[in-house]
């Protein structure tokens, strides 16, 4: 993934002028998504853009929104990005309209690696080390790959490496029902899709979570790949190595984000302890942040979430990773068809035998202002031959879909 290796860095040019950079915040209607697994209480009550369910401790977005980049090179090639920022997307929209566009429109650039390092140390030593920021730089990192990969006349994966995986599985995140009969039912939906695989929710309830993975996974037979995730909640060490324990004898791939982030040596002593593996990743934005996690060898599966990293520090991430023989498969976090794409060009492009995850609700939502190329089929996702990331923007219809 490193920028040596790209199999067209010889032969197509990856030299860029950035004409013009925006970005939109949009509203994205459907079906329920973000409380459809969430359990009623006199939070889900409140009106407002944003809730808790507790013990989560994570808001969330009532309704589905998102910040869209839209880059135009000085040839007139357009690209398109997507940060992962399903909560208060217009801080994204203000940073690259109000800040970012004045440091980029003009600037000639020889690679996307060299704008991303600028950027970063423009605000390296005020502390803007993650957070909106990075995730603003990311979205604009994959606006220009989509650009760069449409110039060269090729996918985005294939800026990367001359033999992206040509079908991706995935895995369905969360069974986002709020009863267990409608979430078996969800389940044997997604089994009929041809997916063997499903990651499960935990609500930090050791007891309760341990029978309700065993009970979806004796209802549901015909998958028969499972991983958990317990969404921070397990920040006591006896609970999350027993949570560890007990999850790797039901047959669990992996316990992902089990202990509060910040817990480096907390995860540090989980990871050595017997059970599932250990994944996490979401909230690192740079190598900076996730170099200590693998040199502390506190993780076996990295999950880098491309609309927050882009493909550069996504990228670096897998390289570190990879040099230390830890596991990589994206996260696909909060965001549309644009993020998603990018999510599956970068598993493409690492070539990993995981199966990469997948946020089926949010998928197709903005149609046909997003018209995405990229075809779940019963092997899993097949990549498009479209240049780019494989998803058309059509800008008029879009218009109906921009929060102003």
């Amino acid at each position: 993934m490193t920028p040596g290796n790209r199999v067209h860095a010889s032969r197509a040019d990856m030299s860029f002028t950035i004409a013009d950079v925006t970005s939109v915040r949009v509203h994205a209607p459907g079906p329920d998504y973000w409380r459809g697994f969430l359990a009623a209480g006199k939070d889900g009550e409140r009106e407002g853009r944003f809730q808790f369910s507790p013990p989560w401790r994570t808001v969330y977005a009532r309704e589905v929104e998102s910040a869209l980049v839209r880059v135009c090179l000085s040839d007139g090639t357009v690209g398109w990005g997507e940060a992962t920022c399903p909560i208060a997307p217009e801080v994204i929209c203000t940073l690259v309209n109000g800040f970012v566009a004045e440091l980029v429109e003009g600037r000639a650039c020889t690679s996307v690696e060299i704008l991303v390092d600028a950027l970063y140390d423009a605000q390296r030593c005020r502390g803007y080390l993650a957070g909106h920021y990075q995730d603003a730089v990311a979205a604009l990192d994959i606006a220009l790959h989509d650009a760069l990969a449409r110039r060269a006349d090729c996918p985005v994966s294939a800026l990367f490496t001359a033999t992206p995986l040509p079908v991706l599985p995935c895995y369905l995140s969360g069974a986002r029902a709020p009863s267990r009969p409608e979430r078996i039912d969800l389940l044997h939906l997604w089994a009929e899709s041809g997916s063997r695989a499903v990651k499960i929710f935990l609500r930090g309830a050791l007891a309760s979570d341990l029978e309700e993975f065993a009970a979806l996974r004796q209802a549901v037979p015909e998958l028969d790949w499972w991983s958990a995730d317990a969404l921070w909640t397990y920040d006591d060490a006896a609970t999350a190595t027993r949570a560890k324990a007990e999850l790797g004898a039901l047959g669990a791939q992996w316990l992902e984000c089990p202990m509060l982030p910040e817990d480096l040596a907390g995860h540090e002593a989980l990871r050595r302890a017997p059970g599932a593996r250990i994944a996490l990743g979401e909230h690192f934005r740079t190598t900076f942040q996730v170099t200590p996690w693998l040199e502390g060898r506190a993780v076996d599966v990295l999950q880098p979430d491309i609309g927050r990293t882009g493909f550069v520090m996504g990228g670096r991430m897998f390289d570190a990773a990879t040099a230390r023989g830890v596991a990589v498969t994206p996260h696909m976090g909060g965001a549309l068809d644009i993020m998603q794409a990018a999510t599956l060009h970068f598993a493409a492009a690492c070539g990993s035998p995981l199966p990469c995850e997948f946020q089926g609700g949010l998928a197709g939502r903005m149609q046909p202002a997003l018209r995405s190329q990229w075809k779940l089929g019963a092997k899993g996702f097949e990549l498009p031959a479209q240049s780019g990331l494989g998803v058309e923007v059509d800008e008029d219809a879009l218009q109906a879909f921009i929060v102003t």
